[in-house]
């Protein structure tokens, strides 16, 4: 397998390079989802705890127990699956695979013009917990991280030193390479599993499974939020991208029709955003409200430019998070959204997701990484609670085709910090390697004692592909 993918590897290592510019740890992972597949670039300096950002070898065997002892009080299968039993071998003996190891291949975008070593990190805490717990039945799961700097050739090159390292699943932390790299593990059979996709083949592919919401749900929220506000006519800004466009063409505009919502199109460069132009070209339409799908510093100058024109109409900032910290009083009054239950609305969530986000920022700082509690960490971490339940579901030998197998037919599965999974049920059609199609509204508001914060808007999360008229 790893001669075949080398083969086919020689005609795409001339693949153009990615670049994208180094991304701040604090935004939602939405917001780097929407960066990437719809504009492309976002920029900012990470601002980590310092030894998170060093970049580890570039391929190196993980320890797998990166929480250390924090896993202490982790919640037993039977309680974390609602009381279902154990599996078994088929003649009642209970599944024991001590002494077996789980090896996969951890891929994250680190070192380069983008450097998220949280969302490794975040996996690598998981991991440990759920190993110091006892494993997948007494199997271990050891990572096998791979370094990329996000473009064709690194992808590809960690595909192919993690496919001849033999591992039995491929795990994307953020791989922006993606799209060059994805043929060569499904040539040589091994899963591909991530929380989002990070391009454009693997959103509807066998072998690919893709935890969380799609990307057309990021165009419900809004669409519903401005319907439920009453408002039919909006302009809705994109900065200039061919993503960017097609996604505003052949997404959210289908979506704002089924709502009966007028759209006006603004476009704003991507090298050279005129915001105060965008904003009174939109104030000239006569528009009742504004969404962008924007990256973090187009939220910014969106919202931003908004206020000191004056514009007091209702703006869904897409899912953006820094402007929020950036712009302070001119955010109160915008929307954002998710698609996980997350620390800062926290308050708002199910009493036992509340206390897995505690848990999670105990297991988080007993591994030494506070910093990133309320940054990408949480993705992986929750990911990885979400693959355990579904390989724990493997009654034979685990291989990368029991795991697949496992995945495509996994039914619904519990969710960590969010809704049920589905994975191989395609709850969003349009991209049916996707497991979930739940989204939820938050809005910024002001509290009692002056500060900004995030209340949930409605009931919380939602189906948005139900509601998305697709």
């Amino acid at each position: 397998m790893a001669r075949a993918a080398r083969e086919r590897s020689e005609q795409e290592r001339e693949t153009t390079g990615v670049t994208a510019r180094r991304i701040t740890y604090r935004r939602g992972l939405s917001v780097l989802l929407l960066a990437v597949g719809l504009v492309a670039a976002a920029c900012a300096s990470s601002d980590g705890d310092g030894d998170d950002a060093q970049p580890a070898p570039t391929t190196a065997e993980s320890p797998g127990d990166a929480a250390g002892s924090s896993a202490g009080g982790d919640e037993p299968d039977d309680e974390r699956t609602g009381g279902d039993p154990e599996p078994d071998t088929g003649n009642g003996t209970p599944i024991d695979r001590t002494g077996e190891v789980i090896r996969v291949g951890y891929v994250n975008n680190e070192g380069g013009n983008i450097s998220l070593p949280e969302l490794r990190i975040g996996g690598e805490v998981a991991i440990g917990v759920i190993n110091d717990a006892g494993g997948i039945h007494g199997a271990r799961i050891e990572p096998i991280v791979c370094l990329s700097d996000g473009t064709p050739e690194s992808a590809i090159n960690c595909a192919i030193k993690l496919i001849e390292e033999d591992v039995d699943m491929a795990y994307m932390g953020v791989e922006l390479g993606s799209e060059a790299a994805f043929g060569l593990w499904l040539d040589a059979g091994i899963p591909y599993v991530s929380t989002h996709s990070w391009g454009q083949t693997e959103r509807n592919s066998p072998g690919s499974f893709l935890l969380h919401v799609a990307t057309g749900a990021f165009a419900v929220g809004p669409a519903k939020t401005f319907s439920e506000l009453g408002i039919d006519h909006i302009a809705v800004v994109v900065q200039d991208s061919s993503t960017a466009l097609d996604f505003m063409d052949n997404i959210i505009a289908p979506v704002l029709a089924h709502y009966g919502i007028e759209m006006e199109r603004i476009v704003v460069d991507i090298a050279a955003p005129d915001w105060t132009a965008a904003i009174a070209a939109a104030q000239s339409a006569g528009v009742e409200g504004m969404m962008g799908q924007l990256d973090e510093f187009g939220c910014i100058g969106m919202v931003g430019s908004a206020a000191a024109s004056g514009f007091d109409k209702p703006i869904f900032a897409g899912s953006c998070t820094l402007y929020i910290d950036v712009l302070g009083p001119a955010a109160i009054g915008t929307y954002t959204q998710g698609d996980q239950w997350v620390p800062w609305v926290a308050e708002f969530a199910p009493p036992e997701i509340q206390e897995r986000l505690a848990e999670y920022a105990d297991h988080m700082t007993a591994a030494g990484h506070e910093k990133l509690i309320e940054g990408f960490g949480i993705a992986p971490y929750g990911a990885w609670r979400e693959i355990q339940f579904i390989l724990e579901t493997i009654e034979g030998p685990i291989t990368s085709e029991s795991i697949t197998d496992a995945f495509t037919n996994a039914g619904e599965t519990p969710g960590w910090f969010g809704p049920n999974l589905r994975c191989g049920q395609a709850p969003w059609p349009p991209e049916s390697s996707h497991c979930m199609s739940h989204i939820m509204v938050w809005q910024v508001v002001e509290a009692d004692d002056g500060s900004l914060r995030r209340i949930v808007v409605g009931d919380g999360l939602f189906d948005a592909y139900e509601l998305s008229g697709l």
